[in-house]
């Protein structure tokens, strides 16, 4: 197996991790509606915008992977200071393992270069 074959396996495990999660997300969007936001706590409302830097960074990841996978990994360091710690449950599991394969195949090929 090349290096090349390792790279590309690599970056489409993390834009179909990444697919799914972003389904999820519209899924719970469309299913619950969006919260409302006069209804929130302080510390709910920066859970709600570290949960937007996760879904934004899935989105930009699959133009920009070391941009996508930096902001899906500090989306997720910041829910998780301000949640005092994250369970890697069926989101959370799969969406740092999407970040880390991000920065992964980036930092494959920034060395390529």
């Amino acid at each position: 197996m090349t290096v090349k074959s390792i790279r590309n396996i690599i970056r489409w495990t993390a834009r179909i991790i990444g697919s799914l999660l972003l389904l999820l997300f519209i899924f719970f969007l469309f299913g619950e509606g969006p919260p409302n936001p006069f209804n929130l706590t302080f510390s709910e409302h920066f859970l709600g915008i570290a949960m937007l830097i996760m879904a934004a960074g899935l989105i930009i990841a699959w133009k920009w992977e070391g941009g996508g996978g930096i902001l899906i990994l500090g989306g997720f360091v910041l829910f998780a200071v301000l949640n005092r710690g994250i369970q890697l449950n069926l989101v959370f599991g799969p969406m740092l393992l999407c970040g880390i394969l991000y920065l992964i195949y980036w930092i494959l090929i920034i060395q390529k270069k």
